[in-house]
């Protein structure tokens, strides 16, 4: 092993420090080898190929072998087609592989699908891989990458790159809580202003199948608020203010650096080039979006168009309509910062000794395989020779410049067009975990980890009911973001918070972040919609109107006024305040409401967007309160039996139990909860004295020893009848019935069947 091998399986120095959670490479991104991977689809390869079917986007039934020096691993039933825009047209084609498509939540080595390109446009085949390497050792999330052999129904289909796709599980890999909303943005992916209604950036150009801007995260509540928002600070804000709105929703710093970053990569298909391949996603942890780059083939000295190496760093384009480039650069601070990331770049992670013996050591390695790869040569009649000499070598035609060559005049323009005397002083970013409602507040700062940490004082303004104070944060460690500070404050009794986060800069300049105080709750709402019931494993006890047994919980108008709760949220999040809305429906005083948590939406409007975690969970209700998130109502839970609830001892009580029919004490769906337990048979109230015909014929008579309170619920919780007596008839359609009966503090529950 050479020893450019060995040190790309050492941690970058930004995993070292702790700044980015980037994952191992593991079993599926081997990169100091080049496993193979082996499709069998039959004649689907044939069907592919024909030019009338190359855009096609249907997926074939295949079996999938991954096979390298550890061992090998077979996958059937895994869903295979084309993939990619050019390249489809192209002989040497580019294919997507979806563990998932035909068999539900399979997974293969925690990946749901696989991307495999066959970078038909350059003749090292390597531009794309040390690309991503170059951000991702310089701290950028990014995809993880390697070349393997593909072979389809035993024929040797070349080389290709096998690049990470980017979805919720990428999202888990890096990110904290990464729950929050992913948009992939393709051509002519402008950031331009079109409307506050969010529903406006929902558009699909007439020449593709999918959305300039496609949420591919959270598709049911397809919530495109943030992304407008976003976009209507960046365009709608005076230059003067707009520091203050774009940092409030947007990770300026981090998009600075990778701007950076793209730029001396040769990045041209991108954001700032070309408005194409670019992801935005919005952390759970502060809610901000941040830019994540994509699709890296076209870098480096592929040029259609254009040249490159020598684009002005502060004009890479001279189109007017990219603002998230145009309008940040006209702001000095930003441009400082700029200007400070692209030294910073040159001088650690994009120099021309890196990328020379990376790639001299990927050419070693690639060589044997490029020369039996037949698929190689048919776009461009590129040769092994071509291959061999890519790093030093300019192919010609859209080939302008050699990798090494690329890189040695990037380095000289930009040298030149850097501005001088720029600043290294970062963006800091601050933010309070909320809401709460344990009387304290807990702020946290995050500094880039390219910073001199030592000479920052951060200091927490607060409002505390009209009181001000400060409070001086503290140096906590690393996290993906870089330097975290913080501070944990007891409020004692305050209800009228607000706070901000004041420093200076080593050049004595004043900052706040964020740039205005910020309301926080910190104390639960006395808004009467509590959460009564919940049972998190439900198994059999009850079911919807499918026939479905799904988790579900049970809310409560605890008032003596009617409610709508049109406007409440329940989520099992606390970091994602808005997952599921209510409906817009009015609870009577004392009325339920059954929600089933069983990630069924389409079903109907009482089923919501996630499940519960009957090991563990918690589960929240939540409003939108002088424009921050406040806890209505919340409730966690342990161990959860089957077919048991979590509920209060009676409607609205402090106390909670476990409710479950084989103690005598039953579940009660849409029904008052109470102590339900085995009846003294001195109370007059029998199981055995109800109907003893059990099915029985529809009208089904049920008489009771004596006068009771009696309900009958469907078996989806709904209230069907309810009255008072010592007898009743059921007379309902043929099913199956939940009769409930009380007497004073005491009731019983049983299973009715109507043939």
């Amino acid at each position: 092993m050479g020893i450019m091998a060995v040190l790309s399986c050492l941690p970058s120095k930004a995993q070292d420090l702790g700044i980015l959670v980037h994952p191992d490479d593991g079993p599926a991104y081997i990169s100091e080898e080049i496993p193979s991977i082996y499709i069998e689809c039959g004649d689907a390869i044939d069907w592919m190929f024909q030019e009338e079917n190359w855009y096609s986007n249907v997926e074939h039934p295949a079996t999938f072998v991954f096979a390298s020096l550890a061992g090998s691993d077979t996958l059937t039933n895994v869903g295979f087609r084309l993939r990619g825009n050019t390249s489809r047209a192209a002989p040497k084609k580019s294919f997507k592989i979806s563990f998932n498509t035909f068999t539900e939540d399979q997974k293969w080595n925690g990946l749901s699908k696989m991307n495999l390109n066959g970078e038909h446009n350059d003749p090292s085949v390597l531009r794309s891989r040390l690309s991503w390497e170059c951000l991702r050792d310089a701290g950028v999330p990014v995809s993880r990458t390697q070349h393997i052999n593909l072979y389809i129904n035993g024929s040797f289909y070349g080389v290709y790159a096998n690049i990470e796709h980017i979805d919720g599980e990428w999202l888990d890999e890096r990110f904290e809580h990464a729950h929050g909303n992913l948009w992939k943005c393709t051509y002519p992916a402008s950031l331009n202003f079109i409307s506050n209604n969010p529903d406006a950036y929902k558009f699909t150009p007439s020449w593709s199948n999918q959305r300039v801007y496609e949420l591919k995260t959270n598709e049911l509540a397809d919530d495109y608020t943030a992304l407008a928002e976003f976009i209507d600070a960046l365009n709608n804000t005076s230059l003067d203010d707009l520091p203050c709105a774009l940092e409030r929703v947007f990770d300026v710093d981090a998009y600075l650096k990778v701007a950076a970053g793209e730029i001396l990569l040769g990045h041209w298909d991108n954001y700032i080039g070309n408005r194409n391949n670019f992801y935005l996603y919005q952390r759970a942890t502060d809610h901000r979006l941040m830019y994540i780059p994509y699709d890296m083939d076209n870098t480096m000295g592929i040029q259609w168009f254009g040249e490159w190496t020598s684009q002005d760093l502060y004009a890479w384009t001279t189109e007017n309509d990219r603002p998230l480039y145009s309008r940040l650069l006209q702001i000095p601070h930003y441009r400082d910062r700029f200007s400070w990331y692209i030294q910073w770049w040159m001088d650690n992670y994009f120099t021309e000794d890196w990328i020379d013996q990376r790639g001299t050591w990927l050419v070693s390695l690639l060589e044997p395989h490029i020369d039996n790869d037949t698929y190689y040569p048919l776009s461009y009649s590129f040769s092994a020779q071509d291959f061999m000499e890519s790093m030093n070598e300019p192919w010609g035609g859209h080939v302008a410049h050699s990798i090494n060559g690329y890189a040695a005049s990037r380095q000289f323009w930009a040298d030149i067009q850097l501005d001088d005397g720029t600043s290294a002083f970062p963006l800091i970013q601050c933010w309070a975990e909320g809401p709460r409602t344990d009387d304290s507040i807990h702020v946290k700062c995050w500094i880039p980890e390219n910073s001199d940490i030592n000479s920052w004082d951060l200091d927490l303004e607060l409002d505390v009911d009209g009181a001000n104070s400060e409070h001086a944060l503290g140096f906590v460690g690393m996290n993906d973001h870089g330097h975290e500070w913080g501070i944990s404050i007891p409020l004692n009794n305050g209800s009228d918070v607000h706070w901000r986060v004041a420093y200076t800069n080593p050049a004595g300049e004043p900052y706040t972040s964020p740039c205005e105080s910020q309301r926080i709750w910190n104390t639960g709402s006395s808004i009467p919609l509590l959460i009564n019931e919940v049972m998190p494993v439900n198994t059999s006890f009850i079911a919807d109107a499918t026939g479905s047994y799904g988790d579900w919980v049970e809310l409560l108008n605890h008032s003596n006024t009617p409610m709508n709760v049109g406007n409440y949220f329940i989520t099992n999040r606390l970091m994602e305040p808005a997952r599921w809305p209510l409906p817009d429906v009015t609870l009577d005083p004392g009325q339920h409401l059954l929600i089933w948590c069983d990630d069924a939406t389409p079903i109907g409007p009482l089923h919501s967007s996630f499940t519960l975690n009957g090991s563990g969970d918690e589960l929240y209700i939540m409003n939108l309160e002088d424009g921050a998130w406040r806890i209505i109502d919340d409730v966690n839970w342990s161990s959860a039996p089957e077919d048991a609830s979590w509920g209060r001892s009676t409607d609205g009580a402090e106390d909670w139990m476990w409710f479950h029919e084989n103690s005598g004490n039953s579940p009660t769906p849409n029904a008052s909860n109470g102590l339900v337990s085995p009846i003294d048979p001195t109370s007059g109230i029998s199981l055995e004295a109800w109907n003893a015909v059990n099915p029985c014929n529809r009208p089904c008579q049920i008489e009771f020893p004596m006068a009771l309170d009696w309900r009958v619920l469907s078996s989806s919780g709904q209230m069907l009848q309810k009255g008072t007596g010592s007898e009743c008839t059921l007379d309902l359609p043929t099913g199956s019935y939940h009769v409930l009966v009380r007497k004073e503090d005491a009731s019983v529950a049983r299973t009715i069947i109507i043939h």
